[in-house]
């Protein structure tokens, strides 16, 4: 009598073929997710909304701090790491302004929201990054272009470095 062959033992089983359909599933789905919900960078400035910021600069005798950025600009990374994740300027950014980031979306939209596309043009920003302080009576005070390190920034805003 000859023995019954069990079939190959190369089988793939069912269970992992499901479970791997099912992890290509996921992370199909998380790819999407994250292509429609971009990951923020982690910030200690209190941004402000644009549309409260000239009720809270009236409310609070602040001056309003608007930063344009914009997602590919590289300088504007570095200094959001260097100053905005930094406690000691985040802290003074917060209690000396109404600070309110305005994004750039040209590229990725082409064209910006109509609000952040006039103050580019009333504050004639033409790079990223730049910062602009406007007083309580609305007019531009200063402006400045381009990242040159953690200490000029500061000196822009008029926070004391730590040193002195």
């Amino acid at each position: 009598m000859r023995p019954v062959d069990p079939g190959s033992t190369r089988a793939l089983p069912r269970g992992l073929l499901v479970a791997a359909v099912l992890l290509l599933g996921a992370r199909v789905a998380s790819a999407v997710y994250e292509q429609h919900h971009p990951s923020q960078p982690w910030s200690l400035v209190a941004w402000v909304p644009l549309e409260q910021a000239e009720a809270l600069s009236r409310e609070r005798h602040l001056p309003i701090l608007y930063y344009f950025s914009a997602d590919w600009c590289s300088p504007c990374q570095v200094m959001e790491r260097d100053v905005f994740n930094n406690d000691y300027a985040a802290r003074n950014i917060n209690t000396r302004y109404i600070p309110v980031k305005l994004k750039d979306r040209r590229q990725e939209e082409g064209e910006n929201l109509p609000a952040v596309q006039a103050l580019i043009k009333a504050h004639s920003v033409s790079s990223f990054p730049s910062f602009a302080i406007v007083g309580l009576d609305g007019k531009r005070q200063r402006l400045t272009r381009g990242y040159g390190g953690y200490t000029s920034t500061l000196q822009f805003l008029r926070i004391p470095t730590p040193s002195d």
